[in-house]
């Protein structure tokens, strides 16, 4: 099995306003040169868990790996960096 690039484990995301949790207990994994697709209803977190994997949120709880490095607990300045080497994101605005 190759090495996942991206990894989530026992991860969730809460906005505070919410009494559940948006994503709860994500374990889910990306590999370098597979295509994904991320589908579901309106409001079941997709643009949330997109956020998250872009580095423009933070996980509640649980990790996040990316190329093996624990980006789950890093600071603004230092995800900043690391969207500007290597994430792209485009809006769909």
């Amino acid at each position: 099995m190759k090495k996942p690039v991206i990894e989530f484990v026992d991860f969730t995301f809460q906005y505070r306003a919410q009494a559940k949790p948006t994503l709860n207990n994500i374990n889910l994994t990306f590999e370098k040169n597979k295509k994904y697709t991320i589908v579901g209803e309106s409001g079941c977190g997709k643009s949330t868990l997109l956020n998250i994997l872009g580095l423009l949120d933070t996980p509640t709880q649980g990790t996040y790996m990316l190329n093996g490095i624990d980006v789950s607990t890093m600071d603004e300045d230092q995800r900043t960096d690391i969207r500007k080497g290597k994430l792209g994101f485009v809006f769909q605005s």
